[in-house]
Formats: C-alpha cells, sequence, structure tokens
C-alpha cells in the first residue's frame, strides 16, 4: 500500500544535511527560475516546504530588504534548523504549517516551492488551496523533478541497480517520479493560468559527473531499504559509492544528467 503525504527521507538532522548538500547543485537552477519568473525587491513571497530553507534564502536575496519571506515547514525540528542557519535574515520568517490544510491571515506577491508537490498525495489540491493566498497579479513559481529519464548515456550495472532502488521506492509510497513533467497538468487542473515552463538539470561527464547528486538520494532511502530489508548501506557500500559509479561512468567515457528540473510559472488574476 501506497504510504501517502509521508517524506520518506526522513526528518532527521543528517536528511536536513543531505538537502544542505543538495542544494550547491540545485540552487542555481532555483535562482534563475525566480529571476525569470519575476520575482524582484519588495515583494512579499511565500516558500512552501521549506525544509532547511535555502529557497526561502533565494527569495530573500531577490526580494530585499524591503521584501518579506514566509517560510513553511510542516516539521518543526526542519523549522528550528532553518532559523539557525538563517535567524539573521530580518526579511525571513518561519511558520509551522500543513500544506493540505494551509489557511493563513494573509496573501503574497508570490508563492514558490522546490520539490515539495512530489511529496504530496494530491498535489492539485494543494495548488488549489495555495491560490488562495496570492493576491491579484501574483506569481506561483514551482520547480519539480522528473526522475524517470535515463540518467546515463551508456548502460551500468552499478547505475542500473541505483536507479531501480530509487526509482522504485519511490513509486512504491506514493511519491510522483514524474512531477515535473507533469507541472503544466497540475496547473491546469488546478484552474491556474497556463505556466510558463523551463528546464534544467546538472550534467557532466569524467571528474564532473554528478554522481554524488544521486548517491545522496539514495542516502537518503537507506534507513526505510534497510528497515524493508531490501538493501543495507554495507551491501551498496554507500561510502564508496560516489566514486565507485563515477569510475564505472568513466571507463565507458559516458555522461551523467541529473533530475530534470521543471519550472512552472504563472500570474494569477
Amino acid at each position: 500500500m501506497k504510504e501517502q503525504n509521508r517524506y520518506v527521507l526522513g526528518e532527521s538532522e543528517s536528511e536536513h544535511s543531505r538537502l544542505r548538500d543538495q542544494s550547491v547543485v540545485l540552487d542555481p537552477l532555483t535562482r534563475q527560475l525566480h529571476i525569470e519568473a519575476g520575482i524582484t525587491a519588495g515583494m512579499s513571497v511565500l516558500d512552501i516546504g521549506t525544509g532547511a530553507g535555502h529557497v526561502a534564502a533565494i527569495a530573500a536575496d531577490l526580494v530585499g530588504p524591503h521584501g518579506q519571506v514566509l517560510a513553511v515547514d510542516r516539521n518543526p525540528e526542519a523549522l528550528d534548523g532553518a532559523r539557525d542557519r538563517l535567524g539573521h535574515r530580518q526579511e525571513i520568517e518561519f511558520a509551522e504549517a500543513d500544506l493540505t490544510v494551509l489557511d493563513l491571515d494573509r496573501q503574497f506577491d508570490a508563492i514558490v516551492g522546490r520539490a515539495v508537490l512530489m511529496h504530496v498525495s494530491s498535489p492539485v489540491e494543494v495548488l488549489e488551496r495555495l491560490r488562495r493566498h496570492l493576491r491579484p497579479g501574483g506569481l506561483m513559481v514551482m520547480h519539480e523533478f522528473d526522475l524517470t529519464q535515463q540518467w546515463t548515456s551508456v548502460s551500468t550495472p552499478l547505475w542500473d541497480r541505483v536507479r531501480t532502488l530509487i526509482l522504485q521506492t519511490f513509486e512504491s509510497i506514493g511519491i510522483h517520479n514524474t512531477l515535473g513533467r507533469d507541472l503544466f497538468a497540475a496547473f491546469r487542473s488546478a484552474g491556474l493560468p497556463d505556466p510558463h515552463l523551463t528546464l534544467g538539470a546538472p550534467v557532466g561527464g569524467g571528474a564532473e559527473a554528478p554522481s554524488f547528486g544521486w548517491v545522496n538520494v539514495l542516502a537518503g532511502l537507506l534507513p526505510y531499504l534497510e528497515q524493508q530489508g531490501i538493501v543495507t548501506a554495507d551491501e551498496i557500500g554507500i561510502d564508496s559509492l560516489t566514486q565507485r559509479l563515477t569510475d564505472e561512468l568513466d571507463a565507458e567515457d559516458a555522461t551523467l544528467l541529473g533530475p530534470l528540473m521543471y519550472g512552472a510559472y504563472c500570474t494569477v488574476d
């Protein structure tokens, strides 16, 4: 049975650390999306599912000292970590909130989120609820993954195993592996205007192959995989996995593609 509205990657400090590592690759893509969408100085922004607060920080950079960012998450421990890291940013406020029942007493110039809708059972319902918190002329800006593309230019045994572990685990618990490419349909179903779309991904070969990003995801899944008796950290060799994956690609003169990041944004009347 699929477990809906569960963040399978966990809520531990190690998971928050994993997200911080992941942000090094993803933040430039998200910043570019926010700029293209029109987030600018003086705006008020709602950041949903803020986690470690990286998207909130990007939004705060763009709105500047005369803008405001409200960063919400359902997990109080994640918020505590974000406050510790970003508490000096006067333009960022943090609050605990569940997106499925979100009911804030204010509206915003923009609502942003990254890799959040893929973890909820009904992304359309969340978008419908979020729309109520946008001022007329406000921006809806979502950034989501599509994990199902062919990752490597050459099929290799270890990469095939890692890909299978990640995709099958996400699918089994109800994570939307293709939400990025489904964002256009989700916006329409939520009654939003047709969004503008963007697409970006980390890519490289040799020493620049983004192997760490995929190992980063698998590391987050390991507690679940071990609990289910599927594989252990020792069996997969998690500590040396990044180098072994990179070496396997390098031996084939192959390239690696990170998760496809679909951006969707629209202006709401």
